[in-house]
């Protein structure tokens, strides 16, 4: 942020000015207010991340559901939906009868901690196919603690060459997301401590992701899931219907 080659891209982003944001309303779900003690940061990762080329989301984590209201371009060539599919929803529609409960059980646990999340899913596309999805989690508190988003980074597994490069990139990016935002508002919602265990403050983001990779993930075992396959058989169908349907419905 203090090198002079950055100065002219975040001008462009927020007009020359923080009260003179450059909205991008078009990219994000039309239901979806943004606060305004956060809109400038908002629109200018939603500028930025569009045309990113990994796949991008943005939950606000103060809705119930926490339904994603910005996905980017990436995310709907990879998945295969529009972004009038996607917005509105959680990623809970790209599950299908081979998602891993254990994999679920882990999204869940951090997100209730508050702490980013690791985890390689089985997750399927608009068409049925199925795909291997490295997801990272990035929760995004405000200055005064509130547990306002979490960013989401989908990485597809593909077992070729490039991997491993791609792999080095995705821990550049993950390294470069915000994990708290200075807001000149008062508290605003429940105040939400992190609880990262010693073993993920000791790991760091490398091993985490190639951790993830092998299938396992550092932080606290996550014992008696009760969670069955049988459990996600119905939600990308559920989807599907829904669009088929009746548009409205999926949101």
């Amino acid at each position: 942020m203090q090198s002079k080659a950055c100065l002219p891209l975040v001008e462009q982003l927020l007009g020359g000015a923080a009260d003179q944001v450059q909205r991008v309303d078009a990219l994000l779900w039309q239901k979806y207010t943004v606060p305004e003690d956060v809109a400038g940061w908002v629109h200018s990762f939603a500028a930025v991340a569009e045309t990113f080329p990994a796949c991008i989301v943005l939950s606000d984590m103060s809705m119930p559901g926490n339904p994603m209201f910005f996905v980017n371009q990436e995310f709907c060539r990879t998945t295969g939906y529009a972004k009038h599919e996607a917005q509105g929803r959680n990623c809970r529609f790209l599950q299908g009868p081979k998602t891993e409960p254990q994999s679920v059980a882990v999204i869940q646990d951090t997100l209730r901690r508050g702490v980013d999340c690791h985890v390689k899913i089985s997750n399927y596309r608009k068409s049925g196919e199925l795909f291997e999805n490295l997801l990272t989690m990035r929760p995004v508190h405000d200055s005064n603690g509130v547990y306002r988003f979490c960013i989401g980074v989908q990485f597809e597994v593909t077992r070729d060459l490039s991997l491993k490069s791609r792999l080095a990139k995705l821990d550049k990016l993950v390294k470069l997301l915000p994990a708290t935002l200075e807001v000149s508002s008062a508290a605003s919602g429940v105040v939400h401590a992190k609880t990262e265990a010693a073993e993920e403050k000791a790991a760091d983001l490398e091993t985490k992701l190639n951790k993830a990779l092998e299938g396992e993930t550092v932080g606290p075992k996550i014992e008696g899931v009760l969670m069955d396959s049988k459990e996600f058989e119905g939600h990308h169908q559920e989807m599907i219907q829904a669009i088929n349907g009746n548009p409205q419905a999926i949101y």
